[in-house]
């Protein structure tokens, strides 16, 4: 989910998922009878609110007119899953749960020296009670510049260290839980899309293909106005792509936050009569060009921008098209 960032943002997630195929499953290679995006994966959403009241994503299928795949939220340090919230969401197994796990108020080294064992353990008391998979997205966004918890060479953030300490942590973190019996519980790692020189570098914070089952990305058109341009769904998604699927061979790849500023609102960069939302959305899923992405979810919060979905009929109905 999206905060402040020092030089780049992002802002509406959304999850989708191939019909039919794991979360270890891997897509065939692009060839000429790939379907379009909107054909070929499972749909999913975080809607503001939902965590208190699950009635808000039912709402929202509703409006859709359709019913999604994948349920996505957020929880910090000391929250304890998979339980009743999650039982809830899966919808008798139906539906993916998808969690950010924001790790802070801690440093990668309490993690890789056991200090959240007892912690990591009761996660996977947790899990092996649970009846289904969950999908887990722990330090979301940790190459982000605007993160406290971004690896980096001095490893001086607030709860942060280096890049070898972020791998240590990670693979840490992952062994315990399996070795502790939670193997229903699905590692997806998640950096932001951005690659500008502030962020890190996803390669040199890899953990591992055996520590990772889905490789996930944000991303987000900020449209036009300050240091921000408007760039399509293939232009924010096209260099992290590659990079994450060259360093994992198989996992396929779940876009957990995406979307566009509304550019007929004023919500934070002016009106922009140029560009459209619609065509945006009708662009990303018609994109044949990411055959691994396998998963959709969609961040209806207005927030920065306004991310939502339905920001305007217009782009509603691209993604109700775009989906059928």
């Amino acid at each position: 989910m999206r905060f402040a960032h020092k030089v780049m943002i992002c802002g509406l997630g959304v999850a989708l998922a191939m019909p039919g195929q794991g979360a270890s499953g891997a897509m065939s290679a692009a060839g000429p009878d790939l379907p379009p995006l909107g054909q070929r994966v499972q749909f999913g959403a975080y809607v503001d609110g939902m965590i208190a009241d699950p009635s808000k994503l039912l709402a929202f299928e509703k409006q859709l007119g359709r019913t999604t795949e994948v349920a996505s939220y957020f929880y910090g340090f000391g929250d304890e899953f998979p339980a009743v919230t999650e039982q809830t969401f899966a919808r008798g197994g139906t539906r993916e749960v998808l969690l950010s796990w924001d790790m802070g108020p801690t440093r990668f080294i309490d993690w890789s020296t056991g200090v959240h064992d007892a912690y990591l353990r009761r996660i996977a008391a947790h899990a092996r009670a649970y009846p289904y998979q969950v999908f887990v997205r722990p330090w979301p966004e940790m190459n982000g510049d605007w993160q406290d918890f971004q690896p980096t060479a001095a490893g001086t953030e607030k709860h942060g260290g280096t890049p070898a300490q972020f791998i240590a942590a990670w693979r840490h973190v992952v062994t315990t839980v399996r070795d502790a019996g939670g193997d229903n519980i699905k590692w997806v790692f998640n950096p932001t899309a951005d690659t500008y020189p502030e962020t890190t570098d996803v390669r040199i914070i890899w953990p591992g293909a055996e520590y990772v089952d889905v490789l996930g990305l944000d991303g987000y058109n900020w449209g036009v106005g300050g240091p921000f341009r408007w760039r399509s769904f293939a232009e924010i998604f096209h260099v992290q792509y590659t990079r994450l699927t060259a360093l994992h061979p198989s996992a396929p790849v779940w876009i957990c936050e995406f979307g566009s500023k509304e550019p007929a609102i004023d919500d934070g960069a002016p009106v922009d009569p140029t560009h459209s939302k619609a065509a945006w959305v009708r662009t990303a899923l018609a994109s044949t060009a990411f055959p691994r992405i396998t998963t959709l979810v969609a961040f209806q919060v207005r927030k920065e921008r306004d991310w939502r979905v339905d920001s305007s009929a217009a782009a509603l109905a691209q993604l109700q098209r775009g989906l059928a």
